[in-house]
């Protein structure tokens, strides 16, 4: 049974808190297109968001996909692991069209309509906190059947765990 470093486990939901902040603040810019960009924050943003997310997926890679064996079958492990390495480029293309864009909205260069800007913001934000919600219901079941498998007593019948 794998040991969970649970110190990680808090550094990953910081950067899930990071990025649900990036979130909400990619849905209030889309709410206001078009309008003028506060250069301070467009800056932070772009500079940030890419490494806030590898980050996160490395994250994810120790702790969920390395002990993904506690909650599913083997077979279920490779697929999931092939479905979660897709989308975790899936994401980091979403955050590079979205430093895209705010850098041309930042500009006033967007070549996109504000609708068009506003739905990719929206997207990106959607799909990270559908993202985000699925790996916590993951890390939630992980740390379950850890800490039970952990106070599991020796059966006097069989010896083995109960």
């Amino acid at each position: 049974m794998p040991v969970l470093p649970f110190d990680k486990f808090s550094e990953l939901e910081s950067c899930y808190e990071q990025l649900t902040s990036w979130c909400d603040i990619l849905e209030a810019i889309a709410d206001f297109l078009p309008c003028h960009l506060d250069e301070r924050l467009c800056n932070t943003m772009t500079d940030e968001l890419p490494p806030l997310i590898h980050s996160a997926q490395r994250l994810e890679e120790q702790l969920i996909l390395t002990n993904l064996c506690l909650i599913i079958s083997d077979k279920e492990q490779r697929d999931t692991e092939k479905q979660r390495r897709l989308e975790w480029v899936s994401d980091l293309v979403g955050a590079e069209e979205v430093v895209d864009v705010l850098m041309a909205l930042k500009t006033g260069d967007c070549r996109l309509s504000s609708d068009a800007a506003r739905y990719l913001l929206r997207s990106f934000s959607c799909s990270a906190r559908k993202h985000i919600k699925a790996e916590r219901e993951a890390i939630r079941l992980i740390k379950a059947l850890d800490s039970k498998d952990a106070y599991a007593v020796p059966s006097k019948a069989t010896g083995e765990a109960a």
